[in-house]
């Protein structure tokens, strides 16, 4: 697998070596449970308060506000299925452009009588005020849109757009899965009343993930059983994992700047030597590690596995609606021709050498398929 060119970042990253260094005693040593009244639970707990007060920091919010989830998909369904019920009203928004998990528990919220009404993009990807003004009603509830896009990279105005969700009295939640690594997550700036991530997008391990909830803001347990966090996710914490998620975190806020330079860099490399394809949202505000490729009249699904063949691993979408054949519900709501459409992503390992070699073998697949 060496001489495999991954471009799949945006569906897992590896761990960071130094994160892993810091997590490591923690699945021998400190392997006690952080719910144990006992001096070896409690510094088991102390170290998950410590991983708590990152992620906080990260977040611009109090370290009470973070509640440990198993993923990024758990905690968005703590935020849409917990939440809404306690509002007292019946009507929530969903961007069309979401990630699977939340337009799944849109699908739930609908079987459960709520009125769910989603808003659609612009053709670059962007959900605009506009757009969201159109749908907002008073009895609103909850609005739901994603920070980054996890198939074309587009960063949404979530500040303008959760300001607009408050003004009719409505909770706003951000799926901020594929942000970390890029943007600026200060949730207060941003203006969002729930927030959601997960480790393994920002060089963590997979199996944690948090989601942020605003004081105030009544979210009810979506795993039941013990009071661990609070009372508002049962089941013991992973210590290990938490840990490295708030090394993570901390080192991700850190070389953003950096990250963001190397993202573009790499990027830039891989579109100039691409010689087939449209890259979609390429005028919209972006990350620079997510880039969609319209490939008109090659299947997209086929392309990828060519790929994979020839030495380069990318996706058609997201890993986790891998296998089915639907075609990437962000593409298809931009009006993108999305059968024909592969991803690909990078990370902090990806150079510029890389990208060309992956883009020159990108161009010599389609050219043996378009003959």
């Amino acid at each position: 697998m060496k001489d495999r060119i991954y471009l799949d970042y945006a569906a897992s990253t590896p761990v960071d070596r130094e994160v892993f260094k810091v997590a490591t005693p923690y699945y021998t040593d400190v392997f006690y449970n952080p719910s144990s009244t006992h001096a070896m639970g409690q510094q088991a707990s102390c170290v998950v308060e410590r991983a708590r007060e990152q992620c906080a920091a990260a977040l611009g919010c109090l370290p009470s506000e973070i509640i440990f989830t198993s993923s990024g998909t758990e905690a968005i369904n703590q935020a849409l299925c917990r939440t809404v019920f306690s509002q007292g009203k019946k009507h929530v928004v969903v961007s069309a452009i979401e990630h699977d998990s939340t337009l799944e528990c849109a699908k739930r919220l609908e079987r459960d009588g709520y009125d769910v009404e989603y808003v659609y993009p612009t053709s670059d990807g962007i959900i605009t005020p506009p757009s969201l003004s159109a749908v907002l009603r008073r009895d609103t509830a909850l609005v739901c849109v994603m920070t980054v896009n996890n198939q074309v990279g587009t960063i949404q105005p979530i500040a303008e757009l959760s300001a607009m969700a408050h003004d009719c009295g409505a909770l706003f939640f951000s799926d901020g899965v594929q942000a970390v690594n890029s943007c600026d997550i200060n949730v207060n700036k941003l203006g969002a009343d729930m927030f959601a991530l997960s480790g393994h997008k920002f060089y963590s391990t997979k199996g944690a993930g948090l989601l942020y909830v605003k004081t105030g803001v009544d979210v009810h347990p979506l795993v039941l059983g013990g009071g661990q966090e609070k009372a508002r996710r049962a089941g013991t914490v992973d210590v290990p994992a938490v840990v490295a998620m708030g090394a993570a975190i901390e080192r991700a806020v850190n070389y953003r700047e950096f990250y963001v330079k190397h993202a573009d860099a790499v990027c830039k490399k891989f579109l100039d030597t691409l010689e087939y394809g449209r890259a979609v949202s390429v005028g919209a505000p972006k990350v620079g590690d997510i880039v969609t490729v319209v490939f008109d009249g090659i299947d997209g699904g086929r392309l990828a596995v060519a790929l994979s063949y020839s030495g380069v691993c990318c996706s058609v979408g997201s890993a986790c609606s891998a296998g089915s054949a639907t075609p990437p519900q962000t593409l298809v709501a931009m009006g993108e021709n999305a059968s024909c459409a592969v991803r690909f992503s990078f990370g902090k390992p990806t150079t510029e050498e890389q990208a060309a070699a992956a883009a020159n073998i990108v161009n010599d697949v389609v050219a043996r398929i378009k003959k």
